[in-house]
């Protein structure tokens, strides 16, 4: 039985935790109205800490800062706030991913199934990150899958794409998959030319991605992406994990990769600006993500499986 839990995905993931929660409820057929959540995060002293732990930018004298740090009306009991926090970002979700998207508000109330809804992919990643953190039981760990996840998101973006974690579990040492990395991508590569650890299993890098011209002249796109299933806390270094220079080196590119951190979460828009700011690295998050899964694959409805018999806890319903 699936029950929220503070820190469950860290403090900065407050939020999407228990509107994750809410779309589990709505599977199970069980919806929690936003006066229930208002009352059953009252029950718990449980206060969403996930907007005092970012400032996101204000840019010039007339513009409105970004709605994380607008603070409750007068008045406002912490728990209805957090509960309208959830149910905004659970509207968010609807706005951005449109028909993608497998849940609707009723009444901006209560979250409900969309009618004869098919949207697979949206759940796979809801449940990868599920099954992780509440340690769901599955025939493939919840990373692999997401780990294969982001290497099929890639390939349907239109890059060739090694999946550089799986490669690194298998025989042979870091240098053989490397060089089976570049004649899957199309690049002549070179493990040698930049250190690596003897007893290394990927160097940082999960997935590797090359966007090709036709040819193994001197500059090509590369792409290098950590995927993690990790707490929100963990993130800031999971980000700088891609060595830049060490992977263009060994790639025999002139130019410097991209590298990118991919997570199945919700990444609220104040930390998705903190962590690519501060970095200058992009972040794939679920609602990325999920336009580009396509087919489910089996390991992939089997988490989704796995994760809806488990059943998920309502405080009415037990």
């Amino acid at each position: 039985m699936i029950e929220p839990r503070k820190d469950a995905y860290g403090a900065e993931a407050d939020s999407t935790h228990l509107a994750d929660y809410l779309e589990l409820l709505a599977i199970a057929d069980r919806p929690m109205r936003r006066a229930e959540l208002a009352d059953y995060l009252d029950d718990l002293k449980w206060t969403i800490r996930s907007r005092e732990l970012y400032h996101a930018a204000v840019t010039g004298p007339d513009e409105e800062p970004y709605e994380d740090d607008v603070e409750g009306g007068p008045g406002m009991s912490p728990a209805t706030e957090a509960s309208d926090r959830v149910f905004e970002l659970l509207a968010d979700r609807a706005e951005l991913l449109g028909d993608l998207y497998p849940f609707e508000l009723a009444d901006g109330r209560t979250v409900r199934r969309t009618p004869e809804a098919q949207h697979d992919a949206y759940l796979v990643l809801l449940a990868i990150t599920v099954a992780h953190h509440y340690d769901v039981a599955t025939g493939t760990p919840a990373e692999r899958v997401f780990e294969a996840v982001v290497a099929q998101a890639m390939r349907a973006r239109g890059l060739r794409t090694f999946n550089m974690a799986d490669a690194g579990r298998g025989p042979g040492d870091f240098r053989d998959a490397v060089e089976a990395a570049g004649r899957e991508i199309g690049l002549v590569a070179a493990p040698d030319a930049a250190p690596s650890r003897t007893h290394a299993n990927e160097e940082g890098v999960d997935t590797v991605s090359h966007l090709g011209w036709g040819d193994t002249r001197p500059g090509h796109w590369i792409f290098i992406g950590q995927a993690t299933c990790g707490q929100s806390g963990s993130w800031q270094g999971k980000i700088q994990e891609p060595w830049q220079d060490q992977w263009q080196l060994m790639l025999g590119s002139s130019i410097r990769p991209s590298a990118y951190l991919a997570v199945p979460h919700h990444v609220e828009t104040a930390q998705m600006m903190h962590l690519s700011t501060g970095t200058s690295r992009l972040v794939l998050d679920r609602l990325r993500l999920c336009r580009h899964i396509d087919p489910v694959t089996r390991p992939q409805q089997e988490m989704i499986d796995a994760v809806v018999a488990e059943g998920v806890y309502h405080p009415r319903y037990g």
